[in-house]
């Protein structure tokens, strides 16, 4: 008797996919990327922004600063479609289930790539310590419960989410709030002002990957990698589920 596995419900339809208790993140990643909007065939090796040829040049002028602290970002799809209303959905509707189904989407995406996996220290987007008594970031820390959901599912990989090695000390802007290059360097000072470094041995001489949801001008991952390498990183470098268009 043969017996044949059913296909997946498709990136958006999880709630009701054979796989959604405990798909193998190989199978989720797989269908993630039949759906979800690959980067363009030409993009700038910093920040993933499109670019129309090879040889143009990328209009995010963090990209060319001298002063920009990470190496690039990795982004695995543009944020569009299905991707996009489902990281809404998690970060602001309190749908904390797609934490998991990201975390299987980024352990399928290191699987495949070995520069994005070639981290010593696979860390979240800092955010604020949880609260007195909580021990799950499911219902607090976005970033932070997809890489403590990815690793609960694969430990193969140099996840550090508890105890956290860098910690934002207090609220800060939104970087969406700014406008203009000057307006976003000034919040990137903020947040790295805010930034406090709780492991510096973990961190020293590591290549750290910072995992967040969405990537889009950089500024933020640029205040993260300026502590982290004052502490002693040997490079910085982000890794995201989407990259925005750039404005």
């Amino acid at each position: 008797m043969n017996y044949q596995l059913p296909p997946p419900a498709g990136f958006g339809n999880c709630n009701g996919c054979a796989y959604f208790a405990s798909g193998p993140p190989q199978i989720c990643q797989q269908c993630a990327s039949e759906t979800l909007e690959p980067a363009a065939p030409w993009y700038c090796r910093v920040c993933g922004q499109r670019v129309v040829t090879e040889q143009d040049r990328c209009t995010n002028r963090l990209c060319s600063d001298p002063g920009r602290q990470f190496e690039f970002n990795q982004a695995i799809a543009m944020k569009t479609g299905a991707l996009d209303t489902a990281i809404k959905a998690h970060k602001y509707s309190g749908q904390w289930g797609w934490g998991i189904i990201f975390a299987r989407v980024l352990l399928g995406y290191l699987a495949r790539d070995p520069r994005a996996a070639g981290a010593d220290l696979i860390i979240p987007m800092p955010s604020r310590p949880l609260p007195p008594g909580i021990t799950t970031r499911k219902g607090h820390d976005h970033a932070g419960w997809i890489i403590e959901s990815a690793a609960t599912q694969d430990d193969r990989y140099p996840f550090r989410f508890a105890p956290p090695v860098l910690i934002k000390t207090r609220d800060t802007e939104r970087m969406v709030s700014t406008r203009g290059y000057a307006e976003r360097c000034t919040l990137s000072n903020d947040i790295y002002n805010a930034l406090q470094v709780l492991d510096p041995a973990a961190v020293h001489g590591a290549t750290v990957a910072v995992v967040d949801d969405v990537f889009t001008t950089g500024n933020t991952l640029n205040a993260v990698a300026r502590r982290l390498r004052e502490a002693g990183a040997r490079a910085v470098r982000g890794l995201t589920l989407a990259r925005a268009p750039y404005r």
